[in-house]
């Protein structure tokens, strides 16, 4: 019935935005996603959810140990209609589970911290599916995440100052993976269900009152059916 209803929605959808969606859908991946822990100031936040989608990484994680996380429009100007956000209950096991979902879902955890004798972004292996882990502004991830992730990776700096700000920090290791990522032979993009999926999610959004034209069509289904 989805792919019924995607060409229903799509007929409002002016061909220019088709095959823009299309394009976009073509570069999105999930190979890589992006996981912060904890992140206190909302613009960050927001600043590296609008970066994954200038990056085509379409899932960001959030724990919430201490803080809520809440959109900043002026900041993610629009991408978070096109990359899918999960938030984990706040808590003290919010890292934990986000960790544990992304395990189940087979990604490598690979955690970013300031230390320069970790190994560096330019030479970590993307052959698996991986997930980077952002911390808090000031001490970076949690001493219990350090524990769980299977590897610890860093920007290298050449000055005096020990860090990058978290956003800046997400737009350089996405922008040196993504490339890397993409002159691999790893097949990184979605596959064609996945595609689907995130088109009928996106059209929903797109199309005025999608709601009832998606009711119109079940119930002349359901009319065509019991006659």
């Amino acid at each position: 019935m989805q792919s019924e209803l995607v060409n229903i929605l799509e007929e409002f959808v002016t061909e220019n935005k088709v095959q823009l969606i299309n394009k976009v859908l073509s570069e999105r991946t999930r190979h890589l996603t992006v996981v912060l822990e904890d992140v206190y100031h909302s613009h960050n936040a927001s600043a590296v959810l609008r970066t994954c989608d200038c990056f085509g990484v379409q899932d960001l994680h959030i724990s919430q140990k201490l803080h809520d996380y809440h959109i900043n429009p002026n900041i993610v100007r629009g991408a978070s209609n096109w990359v899918t956000l999960h938030k984990y209950e706040r808590g003290d096991q919010s890292s934990s589970n986000c960790l544990s979902h992304l395990r189940k879902k087979k990604y490598r955890l690979v955690g970013t911290t300031p230390d320069q004798n970790s190994t560096s972004i330019h030479e970590l292996d993307i052959t698996e599916k991986t997930a980077i882990i952002f911390g808090t502004e000031l001490e970076g991830i949690s001493d219990n995440t350090k524990n769980e992730v299977d590897e610890l990776v860093h920007i290298p700096m050449y000055g005096f100052t020990e860090s990058f700000n978290i956003s800046v920090s997400a737009a350089m290791v996405l922008q040196d993976l993504v490339r890397r990522l993409r002159q691999s032979d790893v097949q990184w993009q979605l596959t064609e269900q996945e595609k689907e999926d995130l088109k009928f999610e996106w059209y929903q959004r797109i199309v005025k009152r999608s709601d009832l034209h998606i009711k119109n069509y079940i119930k002349e289904q359901s009319v065509g059916h019991k006659g």
